[in-house]
């Protein structure tokens, strides 16, 4: 289901990267959310303290609070490269990034095991929890919706990121909770990495506290404020860098390259 009910809260379930902080704002500042909690997982990736920074901060811009999950079993079970800190990050040429062949071998390194499954199970059990927590108590219900930042990638989708897994999903909120009242929905499905950049910059998504990298390159001080650093040169920050540029909006994200 594309899109989202305003009058209901939102678990939303982020990374800190351009996608899912775009969607925070605007499931708030657009569906009009009267409640939201940031959900983000440490699944052991490397990134996980530039990520944790920038959902902090994003947290404290919107007035909601963050959630922070512990998955580090998964981590321990993926085989991807974001999960194997000693192993190098290689580098992606532009040209590279469009050419599917090339996409569909990158794509087993970032490839972390259902991932996107367990975050969405997570966003449903605080769902379900809150709202059986009041039906006890009260016997009102508050149902939430669970909000995830996916969108189909080019020039090859990975499974987990396509409207055929957000339907699934969808159908598995009524199975497998209680009431079945619930939605898994991505506001964002449908949308080029550009337009994405394009309505952040409408909402005022605060760039610098989001984080693209695969490979992490630190923090740096600027007037104050400790900022993440991106390689510059992985897959990822290609893709934010030509993002940006298409969308004609300037990025104030640090990067080594």
């Amino acid at each position: 289901m594309v899109g989202g009910a305003a009058e209901r809260p939102a678990v939303l379930l982020t990374s800190g990267g351009v996608d899912s902080v775009t969607t925070a704002y605007y499931v708030k500042r657009r569906l009009g959310a009267p409640k939201m909690v940031l959900v983000f997982a440490d699944y052991r990736q490397r990134t996980y303290q530039y990520e944790k920074a920038c959902v902090e901060a994003v947290g404290e811009a919107l007035g909601d609070p963050v959630k922070l999950v512990d998955l580090r079993w998964l981590g321990e079970l993926s085989t991807s490269l974001l999960t194997k800190a000693d192993t190098p990050i290689p580098a992606t040429k532009d040209e590279d990034l469009w050419d599917s062949k090339k996409a569909a071998v990158r794509i087993l390194k970032w490839w972390d095991v259902v991932r996107n499954l367990q975050l969405i199970t997570v966003g449903l059990a605080h769902a379900e929890s809150i709202d059986l927590n009041r039906y006890l108590s009260t016997g009102e219900r508050e149902i939430w919706d669970v909000h995830i930042g996916i969108r189909r990638e080019t020039p090859i989708a990975m499974k987990d990121n396509t409207p055929e897994f957000l339907e699934l999903m969808d159908r598995v909120a009524q199975q497998a909770t209680h009431f079945g009242d619930y939605h898994v929905r991505a506001p964002l499905i449908g949308f080029d990495k550009d337009r994405v950049v394009r309505l952040g910059a409408e909402l005022g998504v605060p760039w610098e506290y989001t984080y693209s990298c695969y490979a992490g390159s630190g923090f740096r001080e600027v007037d104050g404020h400790r900022l993440p650093v991106h390689c510059g040169a992985c897959s990822n920050c290609r893709r934010r860098k030509l993002a940006f540029k298409g969308a004609g909006v300037d990025d104030p994200s640090l990067y080594d390259v």
